[in-house]
Parts: C-alpha cells; sequence; structure tokens
C-alpha cells in the first residue's frame, strides 16, 4: 500500500483485562477499550455512533462512522473518517488516509479524555465465539473442525460453520454470523471473519491506472454482478452474494462513465456523481454509501497488486463526489454490451 503513514508506537501496558481472561489467549487481532471490554477485530471494523457500525460509541462528539480498522497485506490499519479527529500514541493522524498499526498502540477517538483503546495484538482476524460475559474467554474457530464440549463441534464446510452434536441429540444446524449457541450454561456469539469474496492466484498487477481493464457482467435481473478485472498476462474475479450492494454501486459508477464518454466528455470531467445523489438512487445514507465505496476500494485492493497507484485512485472520492477513474470498463448485462450509451 502506497502513502502509508507511519507513528512511532508508544510505551503502554495492557493492565485491565477482565478477569479471567489473558493476553496470551488473545488469539486474534484485538482491542481493549480502557472500560475493560475486549474488541475482536473484523477484517474491515467500523466504529461510530451509527448502530449500523460493529463498534457503537455513545458522546456528542462522536461522529456517525468515527473511524475504521481494518486488515490488509499481513497488517491492520486506522482511519480517521471523523469530524473531530482521532489520536495514535498522542499524535493527531491525517484525516482519510491509512495508518499502520502495531501492537501496544493506543488508538483515542474524538477527545483526548475519552476512552482509550490498546491494540492488545496485531494477529490476523478468524472467526471467534465471543462470550456475552465479560469475564470469559472467547473461543477460537479453527476449520474445518473445533471442538468446543465433549459432545459439540463446530464443523466448516461450503463456506459456513455448522453445530455438530456427537450424542445425535439434534441434527446438524447452520449457524450465522451473529447468531448465539450455548455452550456450558454460557452464551456466546459468532463473529465470522472469513473473506466473502474469490479472487484467481494470479492477480493482475498496476503500475498506472491504464494497466488494467474491468468488465462487469450483471445478469437480466441485476442480482447478481461478477467483476473481472484483467492486465496484460493475468486476471481476476470478484464475486459473491454478499457483496452484490458494492457491485451494484461500482455498476451504478460504470453506467454514468460510460455515459459521460459517450457523450463526449473530457476524461477528467468523466463519471461523476454527487455522493448525496448517488446515495438516493442507491437507497442508502451517505453515510453507508461511503462503507460501501470503501470496502469495494479494499477488495480491489486485494485483487490487484498496485504498484505506484492504489484503488483510492480507481475509485475516487473529491469534494461530495464520486467516480470510477477508468475509461476501461465495459457492461455485459445479459449477453449485451451496454458500451454504447442507451444499451441499459
Amino acid at each position: 500500500m502506497s502513502n502509508i503513514n507511519k507513528v512511532f508506537s508508544a510505551s503502554c501496558s495492557v493492565t485491565n483485562l477482565p478477569q479471567g481472561i489473558s493476553i496470551s489467549s488473545i488469539r486474534s487481532g484485538a482491542l481493549l477499550s480502557s472500560a475493560g471490554q475486549c474488541i475482536h477485530l473484523r477484517p474491515y471494523h467500523t466504529f461510530g455512533r451509527s448502530t449500523e457500525c460493529h463498534t457503537n460509541l455513545a458522546g456528542a462528539d462522536i461522529s456517525r462512522i468515527h473511524a475504521i480498522i481494518y486488515w490488509q497485506d499481513d497488517n491492520w490499519y486506522i482511519e480517521d473518517r471523523s469530524k473531530n479527529g482521532v489520536w495514535l500514541n498522542d499524535n493527531k493522524i491525517l484525516k482519510e488516509q491509512p495508518h499502520l498499526l502495531h501492537e501496544s498502540d493506543k488508538i483515542i477517538l474524538s477527545s483526548k479524555t475519552g476512552d482509550a483503546f490498546t491494540m492488545v495484538n496485531d494477529l490476523e482476524p478468524c472467526d471467534v465465539l465471543v462470550s456475552m460475559e465479560r469475564n470469559k474467554a472467547a473461543i477460537y474457530l479453527e476449520r474445518p473442525v473445533t471442538s468446543v464440549e465433549k459432545t459439540l463441534n463446530l464443523f466448516y464446510e461450503n463456506e459456513g460453520w455448522y453445530i455438530i452434536y456427537d450424542d445425535e441429540r439434534e441434527e446438524s444446524k447452520a449457524i450465522q454470523d451473529g447468531h448465539c449457541i450455548c455452550i456450558n450454561d454460557s452464551l456466546y456469539r459468532l463473529q465470522s471473519n472469513r473473506i466473502e469474496y474469490q479472487t484467481f492466484e494470479n492477480k493482475p498487477t498496476a503500475k498506472s491506472l491504464d494497466d488494467l481493464e474491468l468488465r462487469l457482467h450483471v445478469s437480466d435481473n441485476e442480482e447478481e454482478i461478477q467483476l473481472y478485472i484483467k492486465d496484460n498476462k493475468s486476471s481476476s474475479v470478484i464475486e459473491g452474494h454478499r457483496i452484490q450492494s458494492q457491485l451494484y454501486l461500482l455498476l451504478c459508477l460504470a453506467r454514468k462513465s460510460i455515459a459521460d464518454k459517450n457523450q463526449g466528455f473530457s476524461e477528467c470531467h468523466c463519471g461523476w456523481i454527487n455522493l448525496d445523489d448517488l446515495s438516493k438512487a442507491l437507497g442508502i445514507e451517505p453515510d453507508n454509501t461511503r462503507i460501501r465505496l470503501h470496502r469495494l476500494r479494499t477488495r480491489i485492493r486485494d485483487t490487484v497488486n498496485f504498484s505506484g497507484v492504489d484503488a483510492c485512485q480507481l475509485l475516487q472520492l473529491q469534494d461530495g463526489e464520486v467516480r470510477l477513474n477508468t475509461s476501461k470498463v465495459e457492461v455485459i448485462k445479459g449477453t449485451l454490451s451496454e458500451t454504447v450509451l442507451g444499451a441499459h
């Protein structure tokens, strides 16, 4: 990743872990709040006042989406998305720029007198059963099978977890992200951190945006979308039912770019859409559009080997407007290409 901002780690000890939990028992990327809450990080983790954030925070100085922490290229990064700022090791970080996180880093959101978060470790995210009781350790799930008690196992198959009872008292059943199960009379919630997209092994490489070609395959009812990205040697595909909302956002941007190009707009003016107008077309709030945009950028970063350019330059957000910044894009709906204006 380019343009990474480095903030040197402060000396910070973790002394307020809940009773019954040790640092060595935490086996995935996690934060510890000054109030003693252990937060297991998802690959893309949001913090803010919005109830849709993964970690919901109170306070008038906290933005709806205040900060994001995400896992990329075997590292954790934090970005400030707020009005009132984020401090990393007592240094205010640059807004909407990635900052590398390390174990023992101290994070403060908004007011420097507010709650602080300490990076307990910088391990990769994993699937975990989080106890609903603060003083009980989480259960970390290993694929394909994790035994959680004498007669109960969790089995991973077909991109999901299943509960299997050894004593055959019940049939196996699927458990989804956010669902709760009872283990030894205690309630645990599944936090599934699997990657929700698929790519080919050989990634395309981009030293400039002109190196990439994008092709969107759209079903006739527009409920299934696949994104193919290629250079002159390799190709990758991003697909999956869980990311259709992100791909539909990209489809809207691609159609606007194609339409503007066919109307003779100059390259620097092609494809721009007001963020509020795009949000209305998608039927969501602007903050949620920003979240989808960032998640899409992250997926593209994981699909393409960027060198000298970045996904932020491909999916541009500037002065309240957003666009897909490439002329090498094609939309195929069913069997027909929409490259010609008005084809859809």
